[in-house]
């Protein structure tokens, strides 16, 4: 009886050793999924998208490309600045055999240290002029050696921060930060009034237009306290002149970078964006 259990122990070591020998394949197949969820600047769907959106003025394969990895390494490339313009901070992708640029950060810091970026992720296309640029979203951690903050305060910190920034009367500024932290599709309590007060002004980028499937045009703009949510990006639809109201008056353009007061209405809550309608606009 002692010879049989010790032969059945003996059995089930060299099974517990020999089966990762027997499938190593297995291994390596869970490695290159795990890494498939990033974007690689050498993909051929990339540098196809890319060739079609710089020479064709086509940002539909780039667009689609973008949505699929929600994180991008930069590998041997580098973020370079380029001179210094009003508004959000423009940037191109220096590659060792090409320069890729088109890139903006509208965030409330300054990127000083481009260089150290190894990974980002776009949270859309957004017209300005005649151009399309690709705006930049960073992972706190990126965020602060970019920015050189190399701050120590923790995560509930800020939080708390950005909702002691909010009047504490201002419900529906709360309401937006809440969902802002968690986006996700949910219902949306249609018709409820957003106010973007001095604690949370929105930053103007430029115009936009949803050019290859309509023809409306959009101001687009920044809820400057929480840039690093999808939430953040907020598109106003132009009016029939291709207007858009500030302090009661129609203005046809309007200054990058400059800072609103805004009322607006929700109207629908998506993964990654919010469709707002009755926006009202005044300067700060």
């Amino acid at each position: 009886m002692h010879r049989f259990s010790l032969a059945l122990w003996l059995i089930a070591a060299v099974s517990l050793i020999s089966f990762p020998l027997l499938h190593p394949e297995a291994e390596e197949k869970e490695t290159v999924s795990q890494d498939s969820s990033f974007g690689d600047l050498n993909d051929p769907d990339f540098v196809s998208g890319w060739k079609k959106y710089s020479q064709e003025k086509d940002a539909r394969p780039l667009k689609q490309w973008f949505q699929t990895y929600p994180k991008v390494l930069t590998g041997d490339c580098k973020f370079r600045s380029l001179p210094d313009l009003e508004g959000p901070q423009y940037f191109s992708l220096d590659c060792a055999d090409k320069k890729l640029p088109g890139f903006f950060f509208a965030g409330k810091d300054k990127i000083l240290y481009p260089d150290k970026i190894t990974s980002f992720h776009v949270k859309g296309p957004v017209k300005m002029g005649n151009m399309v640029y690709w705006q930049l979203g960073f992972s706190s951690d990126t965020l602060r050696l970019a920015t050189g903050k190399f701050s120590s305060v923790s995560a509930n910190d800020k939080k708390s921060k950005i909702n002691d920034k909010a009047s504490t009367e201002n419900f529906g500024l709360q309401y937006f930060l809440s969902i802002a932290r968690h986006p996700a599709s949910r219902p949306a309590p249609v018709g409820k009034e957003i106010f973007f007060d001095s604690s949370c002004p929105l930053l103007y980028l430029g115009k936009d237009a949803d050019f290859y499937w309509d023809k409306v045009l959009y101001f687009s703009f920044q809820a400057s306290c929480i840039p690093s949510s999808p939430y953040s990006w907020i598109r106003i639809k132009a009016d029939a002149a291709g207007n858009v109201q500030v302090d009661n008056k129609p203005f046809e353009s309007l200054e990058q970078g400059a800072r609103f007061l805004a009322k607006l209405k929700l109207q629908s809550i998506e993964k990654d964006k919010i469709i707002w309608s009755d926006a009202e606009l005044f300067h700060e």
